[in-house]
């Protein structure tokens, strides 16, 4: 009996004791190993900044020739540092978080060439927005590191660590709710996507929260039947291309300029009879009378016109006929050694008539 008393009051006196005494608040990481190549990954890495991807996974070195493979290979090795089942130091999370978050940009191709032309998470809208406003040659620097390359060790990059960087709405609500880190160890999803109107017009913008991808516009599905005003638009290209043409040739069927008769200078050639004069150069000239039996005064002035410009033409042609004639004779005449004195006499008594007369009417020819 008294040695269950005793037992008794131990037990009691232990339980006292023990509920006066403090509780240990378990961090979860109290009793967990680290070497110290994983801790010295963990503090290089919370030293960087949020989006110096490639300092993150320690290739800021190789950032204008690393490969894709050697992407996956940093990935691989700094994941396994800082990853917090196999790191038990302090912040190993986010430094996972920050591995994680590097290689979903640098392992993808198009978020990589955004990142090395603008310097700045593709993921964010306000950052890739602000770099491009604010200098929209930044793609063009070749080498040049942007506002979001890495940076070493200094002021305002320890202690605090990412929590100093500047960083977008959108990144804060993936830090504080595991959106968009990835990795070989799971990820978690960036949450559901709202997509809603401001004032339910169609026309207005579309606005998304959340999610890496915007989301379209919900279309209506169903075809809409076709009317007989839209049957009738398909249509007017053909309607056009075949009536056109026949409206064009009814119009023009009427009463146009009359055709120019035929007509001969000088002196009356049958049937040409009907005897005119040109009203500037004063020309005879003849037409054959059935051809204007109906003419008017004005028509016939307009014929009188027609025939000047027509003699005109037909002097200055015969007259350049004429001028290469004389100057084939005289050619002839020369002769290899000496001139021809029977034929340079020809060439000289050549008559040019057609000249002579331009000439004579002061007409250029």
């Amino acid at each position: 009996m008294s040695s269950a008393k005793a037992s008794g009051a131990d037990a009691s006196s232990q339980g006292g004791s023990g509920s006066a005494r403090p509780r240990d608040h378990n961090q979860g990481n109290q009793d967990r190993k680290y070497t110290a190549e994983q801790k010295a990954a963990v503090i290089r890495i919370r030293r960087c900044k949020a989006t110096a991807f490639y300092d993150i996974l320690d290739l800021e070195a190789s950032r204008t020739t690393c490969t894709d493979a050697e992407i996956k290979k940093a990935y691989r090795k700094q994941s396994l540092l800082t990853h917090p089942d196999k790191n038990g130091y302090e912040h190993a999370d986010e430094a996972f978080k920050m591995v994680s978050r590097a290689f979903g940009v640098l392992g993808d191709k198009e978020k990589r060439e955004k990142f090395d032309r603008f310097g700045t998470d593709p993921d964010s809208r306000f950052e890739s927005a602000r770099a491009q406003a604010g200098n929209p040659f930044s793609g063009f620097g070749g080498g040049a590191r942007g506002p979001g390359a890495g940076a070493g060790p200094g002021p305002g990059f320890g202690g605090a660590g990412m929590w100093d960087d500047e960083i977008s709405p959108e990144e804060m609500f993936q830090r504080f709710f595991g959106g968009g880190f990835g990795g070989p160890f799971g990820g978690f999803d960036a949450g559901p996507q709202f997509v809603f109107n401001i004032g339910g017009n169609r026309g207005f913008r579309v606005h998304q929260m959340g999610g890496a991808n915007p989301r379209g516009r919900p279309r209506d599905t169903a075809q809409r039947p076709q009317s007989g005003w839209d049957t009738f638009v398909g249509l007017l290209p053909i309607l056009f291309l075949f009536i056109f043409p026949i409206l064009s040739s009814l119009f023009s069927s009427g009463e146009t300029a009359p055709a120019v008769p035929t007509m001969v200078f000088d002196a009356a050639y049958p049937p040409q009879t009907l005897h005119r004069t040109t009203p500037k150069l004063g020309v005879h000239y003849y037409v054959d009378p059935r051809d204007v039996a109906e003419w008017t005064d004005y028509r016939f002035r307009q014929l009188d016109k027609e025939a000047e410009v027509g003699f005109v033409r037909t002097m200055r042609r015969r007259c350049d006929t004429e001028i290469r004639t004389k100057r084939d004779l005289v050619d002839k005449a020369q002769g290899w050694f000496f001139p021809d004195p029977d034929k340079m006499k020809i060439a000289e008594e050549f008559e040019m008539t057609s000249c002579k007369r331009l000439d004579k009417l002061r007409v250029s020819r």
